[in-house]
C-alpha cells in the first residue's frame, strides 16, 4: 500500500501534535501484550481522558485527527467506542517515507 502526498502529508501532521502523539503511543500499549490495566478491547475517550488527565472534547477532537488520518481504527461496543492503533497505515507510512526519501550512498554529500 503506497501513500499518496496527501495521506503523508496527513499522518505526518496527526503525529507532529504531541497529545496526538501520547494518546496514539498510549492506546498502541492498550493492545500490547502488557496493556494498561483498562484496556484489553481497546481504548475509549474515557480511559484516554484518565490516562492523559485531558477533557473529553479535547480527547475526542485528537482522536478524529488520528483517525482521519487513517492511524486509529474504531470499533462500537454499545454505547461506547474503542480505538486501536492500525498498524497497516503505520507501516506504509513508513515504508513510503523511507522509499521516499532514501539516499544511496553515492548520493550522500561528505
Amino acid at each position: 500500500m503506497a501513500c499518496t502526498h496527501e495521506q503523508l502529508s496527513l499522518i505526518a501532521r496527526a503525529l507532529s501534535d504531541p497529545i496526538r502523539y501520547q494518546i496514539l503511543e498510549l492506546v498502541a500499549r492498550g493492545n500490547s501484550e502488557e496493556p494498561v490495566p483498562c484496556c484489553t478491547m481497546g481504548m475509549c475517550v474515557c480511559d484516554i481522558q484518565d490516562a492523559l488527565d485531558l477533557k473529553q472534547s479535547k480527547v475526542s477532537y485528537h482522536l478524529k485527527e488520528l483517525k482521519n488520518a487513517g492511524l486509529l481504527r474504531e470499533r462500537k461496543q454499545g454505547k461506547w467506542n474503542y480505538y486501536s492503533v492500525d498498524p497497516t497505515v503505520l507501516k506504509a507510512f513508513c515504508d513510503e517515507l523511507s522509499r521516499r526519501f532514501h539516499l544511496t550512498e553515492s548520493k550522500v554529500i561528505s
